[in-house]
């Protein structure tokens, strides 16, 4: 486990009850602290493989000037949350904020609030994970084996079926090859955040070979997604379950059908979708064995 950490990072504010406390203000000292897992770092010394703290900086001093709250448990929870969106790696932050002149009359260093957040959804054993996985690079059957393999024995899914690969077209940038397509039904082993599972999901594509994307949605030689996760609801900037675009995807659809033909979406049973929602993206089911 890592620890990054901003230390008395002191800024003018407006928070407090009292009408001189919005108006003339006071100086807050914020303290905070990141945690990150070792298991998402990447043993590179680049600053996208870890947790930049001049964002962090950043998120403070923006939601501190943008904001008159009356308390600074509010101001603190607010840091805490942001920061904690801003990657997957991350799985607790603590937020201390501390007024230096409070508005009592006593003699005391600072007063303040410590507000602590983790990433308290927890996926488990029994909760049904769906992933799809897709590929449109090198050796598109091979890249797909690898992929299963790696979920396999990755100590974290429990691989309970798997579809059928489709052949597909690209949906959003089509100067590109056809994709292999296909979704597995999972569960989880023990009891994880979607934030942390997301970030060994990630791992895995690193491993496998993916690199950053030049072309939004282009070419890339693994897409490992997370598509829905039963009883569980994300919405932040890094994750979003379910998956907001899985609705649209034929080539999710399609396979997800075949191995979870009770999967409702929009009210609807997924088959029922299907025949009801004319899709024009091509997706044709191929014999390969995996």
């Amino acid at each position: 486990m890592f620890k990054i950490f901003v230390k008395n990072l002191r800024l003018y504010g407006y928070h407090g009850v009292r009408p001189e406390e919005k108006n003339e203000g006071q100086y807050f000292i914020f303290n905070v602290e990141i945690k990150i897992s070792k298991e998402s770092f990447k043993d590179k010394d680049d600053i996208s493989e870890t947790v930049n703290y001049s964002e962090a900086v950043r998120i403070i001093k923006e939601i501190n000037s943008k904001n008159k709250f009356d308390l600074i448990e509010t101001l603190a929870e607010k840091i805490a949350v942001k920061i904690s969106e801003m990657s997957y790696m991350i799985n607790k932050v603590k937020v201390k904020v501390e007024k230096i002149k409070p508005p009592i009359d006593e003699k005391l260093d600072s007063v303040g609030v410590v507000f602590e957040t983790g990433l308290s959804q927890k996926i488990k054993g029994d909760q049904i994970v769906y992933l799809s996985i897709g590929t449109n690079k090198g050796n598109k059957l091979e890249n797909i084996k690898n992929a299963l393999s790696l979920i396999n024995k990755s100590g974290i899914f429990k691989i309970l079926a798997v579809s059928s690969i489709y052949e597909t077209e690209p949906m959003y940038f089509k100067d590109q090859e056809n994709f292999f397509n296909l979704v597995v039904k999972t569960s989880v082993c023990g009891s994880i955040s979607p934030f942390v599972l997301l970030g060994y999901i990630k791992s895995m594509e690193h491993e496998l070979g993916r690199e950053s994307q030049i072309i939004k949605n282009g070419p890339r030689i693994i897409d490992i997604d997370i598509l829905h996760i039963d009883g569980v609801s994300v919405d932040s900037d890094i994750l979003k379950i379910p998956h907001p675009e899985l609705s649209k995807r034929n080539f999710v659809i399609i396979p997800l059908s075949e191995i979870a033909p009770d999967f409702i979406i929009n009210g609807l049973n997924i088959l029922k979708y299907i025949n009801k929602n004319i899709f024009p993206d091509k997706v044709v089911k191929i014999n390969q064995n995996i």
